[in-house]
């Protein structure tokens, strides 16, 4: 019904040649790899003109990014940046495809997203506990509020510390006083002094919200919005790839609408 995989790979220039014609001011970009004399997909970004504008003009300045693996005959990961409208409900930004979860990758899917959305002056980025993509943001957004999925931290944290100590995390990261998160982190420091090191080294971005910046107007600690979009293109990802991204653009038209 789609054709081959081979076909579909070459089919996503054409793709991006109708994108930028029908809606200019999209950024669309296909990155290659070359082995001797082939030429090799390698990876693909697209952010939609509207998805752009909505985010800027309509949408708190927060955005969650999170990739998933795809269950087609390409084994690559779908990226995707998605942010959180005025009625609270997940606004897609951009995705992209790529072969793995390397630091390379996040970076030039992180400049590509640079390109569309610019600078804001005021910008917090979610990101799960994946160290490649947390140092893409710090290189190409360096001065954005860097938070990271508490869940995340916490399912690294259990597997170290045990008992009580992760009962008062939770209320610590909840915790909108610092007062309250002191009382809390007091409890987890008595219990074990380490705990302290081992946040600074392996856990050092923002995921208590007492600490959160509160003109961006979002205190979630957990990074749902990517598992939000992770369900929503659940039952696509085994497509190949210039179909995957055509449903993707059908499914964005109806919310940006």
């Amino acid at each position: 019904m789609y054709g081959s995989w081979e076909g579909s790979f070459q089919l996503l220039y054409e793709f991006k040649a109708e994108v930028e014609l029908r809606c200019p001011g999209s950024i669309v970009e296909i990155g290659t790899q070359t082995k001797g004399t082939d030429v090799h997909f390698h990876r693909f970004f697209i952010a939609f003109k509207p998805c752009i504008e909505g985010f800027l003009n309509g949408c708190r300045p927060y955005i969650s990014i999170d990739s998933t693996a795809l269950n087609g005959k390409w084994n690559g990961h779908l990226a995707a940046v998605c942010a959180l409208d005025g009625h609270n409900w997940m606004f897609p930004v951009a995705f992209g495809l790529i072969d793995s979860e390397t630091e390379d990758n996040w970076t030039w899917f992180m400049t590509q997203l640079k390109k569309g959305i610019g600078e804001p002056p005021l910008l917090a980025v979610c990101t799960d506990a994946q160290k490649g993509l947390e140092n893409a943001v710090k290189k190409v957004f360096p001065h954005v509020e860097q938070r990271e999925c508490f869940r995340h931290l916490m399912d690294n944290f259990v597997k170290k510390f045990h008992g009580d100590i992760p009962n008062h995390m939770w209320p610590a990261a909840k915790a909108y006083r610092l007062e309250v998160f002191n009382y809390h982190m007091d409890k987890v420091l008595k219990q074990c002094p380490t705990v302290a090191d081992y946040l600074r080294r392996y856990h050092n971005l923002m995921w208590m919200r007492c600490s959160y910046n509160t003109n961006i107007k979002c205190d979630y600690i957990n990074n749902n919005l990517a598992e939000c979009f992770n369900s929503w293109i659940k039952s696509i990802k085994d497509l190949p790839v210039v179909e995957l991204a055509d449903k993707i653009r059908e499914k964005n038209h109806g919310v940006i609408l």
